[in-house]
């Protein structure tokens, strides 16, 4: 991901604590940010309706802020399936 200019956050309504953990648990290469209060977890589709919490997604966002792909469920567990859909570092 890095060749193509990407970087990978992870964004999660988990306490910072709980998300040291599960980056541990995981040997997750990437850095993983507490939103407790869900202010980013608002601006991008992916609620869980009925709870109300976030749903696990994986979000391309182009260099214009507009979303490229999202990819859900346990799909987004690997966020390396959607490095093709980056559009940073492709030849027009």
């Amino acid at each position: 991901m890095e060749k193509k200019g990407a970087e990978v956050v992870g964004v999660s309504t988990d306490s910072v604590e709980k998300l040291a953990k599960f980056k541990a648990e995981f040997s997750l290469p990437f850095v993983l940010l507490s939103d407790e209060k869900g202010t980013v977890v608002e601006q991008y589709p992916g609620k869980i309706p009925i709870l109300g919490v976030a749903n696990r997604a994986t979000y391309v966002i182009g260099q214009d802020g507009v979303i490229q792909q999202i990819v859900t469920g346990g799909d987004a567990i690997d966020p390396s399936s959607t490095v093709a859909s980056c559009p940073i570092g492709k030849k027009k």
